[in-house]
């Protein structure tokens, strides 16, 4: 079995007005097909801004980030990195979701990001500190 990790960043298109139902959506459907295709990751959120790391089998994290890629509530995705990985750092999230809040706003801030330096400015390798740092809080 042959592993990657996957990590990305977009521009979040949703509304404000239905961002709640929005992301309970997205998370519940997340949750479904990766449970089904071993697929497990970490979702971060800002008002904003969507950043995630995905993990698994290529080929299953592959029609993952496809079906991300030509989703309408995601705009000026940038893939980050995709690299092969000896062990998964989320093995019990088949997605875990954090937001930032007034709960998380302290986390994500010490990991540089703010309104003014949002997820898709963030490198790599610190997206996934960050997630591995609230996945820890949302445990």
């Amino acid at each position: 079995m042959s592993l990657i990790r996957l990590v990305y960043a977009s521009q979040s298109r949703l509304v404000e007005a239905n961002r709640r139902q929005e992301l309970d959506h997205i998370l519940a459907s997340a949750q479904r097909l990766n449970a089904q295709n071993d697929v497990t990751g970490f979702l971060m959120v800002t008002p904003t801004a969507f950043a995630q790391v995905l993990e698994g089998e290529q080929h299953n994290v592959a029609e993952t980030y496809g079906r991300i890629v030509i989703d309408p509530r995601h705009g000026e995705i940038r893939l980050l990195v995709e690299e092969p990985i000896g062990a998964r750092r989320f093995p019990h999230w088949s997605m875990g979701l954090a937001e930032r809040d007034e709960t998380t706003n302290f986390i994500f801030g010490l990991y540089g990001v703010t309104p003014e330096s949002d997820l898709p400015a963030q490198p790599a390798d610190l997206l996934l500190d960050l997630a591995g740092e609230l996945s820890c809080q949302h445990a």
